[in-house]
């Protein structure tokens, strides 16, 4: 198994951060419904405070999660 992890960077990459998006969208997510539940105007602050900082942190992942996969594709050519 170390071998395949060794022999393959750009797999691993690939799939933590696209695991690592997916958590954290689902994060916010849960957050949204949590406040719109709530529906009151700290949760709804708070809720906008929770996109505007993990929204920095979904881009980078995306792009590298996107660029990961590439590296993966062109590497198995």
């Amino acid at each position: 198994m170390r071998e395949r992890l060794r022999a393959n960077p750009f797999g691993v990459v690939a799939a933590a951060s696209v695991t690592l998006l997916c958590v954290l969208v689902a994060g916010a997510g849960a957050v949204a419904v949590i406040a719109r539940s709530v529906n009151s105007w700290r949760s709804l602050f708070l809720m906008e405070q929770t996109m505007a900082f993990l929204l920095p942190t979904v881009k980078v992942l995306l792009v590298v999660g996107i660029v990961a996969s590439m590296g993966l594709v062109l590497r198995i050519r």
